[in-house]
């Protein structure tokens, strides 16, 4: 049951750290208030969105890394004695 825990909360740990680190890598490519300023103006017309502009493929990508998590941390889920 320890060893359990241990697993546990290891992968929950890692999973944490992910998340902040892709969370920072993501907010830092967002322009702030602070420094210089630039204006540019860009136009581009297009008639289809981008791959990541759709929700359903935002919802498998959830879908795929909870089943990937699941995976690793489950390993069987029997116990030996």
């Amino acid at each position: 049951m320890l060893k359990k825990m241990k697993h546990w909360s290891s992968a929950a740990v890692s999973a944490l750290i992910s998340t902040i680190a892709l969370t920072s890598i993501a907010l830092s490519q967002t322009s702030s208030g602070g420094g210089s300023s630039v204006n540019t103006t860009t136009t581009t017309t297009s008639s289809s969105e981008a791959w990541y502009g759709h929700w359903w493929i935002w919802a498998v990508g959830v879908a795929v890394f909870l089943i990937v998590v699941i995976a690793l941390t489950n390993r069987g889920g029997r116990t030996s004695t």
